[in-house]
């Protein structure tokens, strides 16, 4: 089934998303690049017996989230997580991301501890916590490819094979109905030319000489969840020295950068374990 989404909107900025559960108990769950919020159903119905469950779509991967002028900037990216909480009455939530999802909510952390509960950030380490060398660029390209000029027009080419592409580099034993309902979903969301310009603008704001999230460690639990053949598994476990508070890494082995996606039993085994130890407030 699909999942029935909903607009709201907050001094300027709509938010649009999908809600299962109920109760003083928030998780919200943020997608990455290159997904939608529809991916995330499977484990919010998982959840959903036991916390309220908010799925947000990124801002920009929907033509309703679009804000003119607003950048993609960590700032930013933070207050968009922060907003989100304010708009629907919030205090405080288990922020839960994968990729850009995971930046997004290192920043929120960063800029306003207080509002997080918890911390889940998937397939992305801490900022502060990356070195990459030679293999670690090379497997980052799509960094440069996405600054690059006309990369819409190249992402956009052959019914966006570049998204094919990605799916086979990053999650390349990954197989089967869901990934392949992933990838269409995502070709559907960047046919839009709005929506794909401002997936790759992500990447355009993103200052590759900077780390970003920096300031106080993270005081509040965490739980790492990365893809042993994903890359730079390694800064994973240097990210730990970044947390004050519990800190456990989950690394699944054989996956790649969907390591919730393609273990996802697994990694649900993992995320409700850690939810049971958060001191809601």
């Amino acid at each position: 089934m699909d999942p029935e989404f909903e607009n709201i909107t907050h001094n300027g900025q709509t938010w649009r998303y999908f809600q299962l559960g109920s109760g003083d108990r928030n998780v919200i769950l943020i997608h990455g690049f290159p997904d939608t919020p529809q991916s995330w159903l499977g484990i919010a119905q998982a959840l959903a017996s036991d916390y309220r469950v908010t799925v947000p779509y990124l801002r920009g991967y929907h033509p309703d989230t679009l804000v003119s002028g607003r950048s993609f900037q960590a700032a930013e990216l933070g207050g968009d997580v922060i907003g989100l909480l304010d708009a629907l009455d919030i205090e405080q939530a288990v922020l839960v991301g994968h990729d850009w999802g995971a930046s997004c909510i290192y920043e929120a952390v960063r800029a306003h501890p207080e509002r997080v509960a918890g911390l889940v950030p998937i397939a992305v380490p801490h900022p502060r916590a990356l070195r990459p060398g030679p293999k670690d660029l090379f497997d980052a390209r799509h960094f440069f490819y996405f600054k690059a000029p006309l990369a819409e027009q190249r992402t956009a080419f052959a019914n966006f094979h570049y998204i094919d592409t990605l799916y086979d580099r990053w999650g390349g034993n990954w197989s089967g109905p869901e990934r392949d309902a992933a990838v269409a979903r995502v070709k559907e969301a960047y046919a839009d030319p709005a929506v794909l310009k401002a997936a790759i603008d992500y990447y355009r704001d993103l200052d590759l000489k900077g780390n970003g999230s920096g300031g106080a460690k993270v005081q509040c639990p965490a739980l790492l969840a990365a893809g042993s053949s994903d890359f730079v598994p390694e800064a994973h476990e240097r990210s730990k020295k970044y947390f004050a508070g519990p800190v456990d890494l989950w690394m699944a082995q054989g996956a790649g950068h969907w390591p919730h996606r393609e273990q996802q039993m697994e990694f649900l085994e993992q995320l409700k374990a850690f939810l049971a130890t958060v001191p809601w407030e």
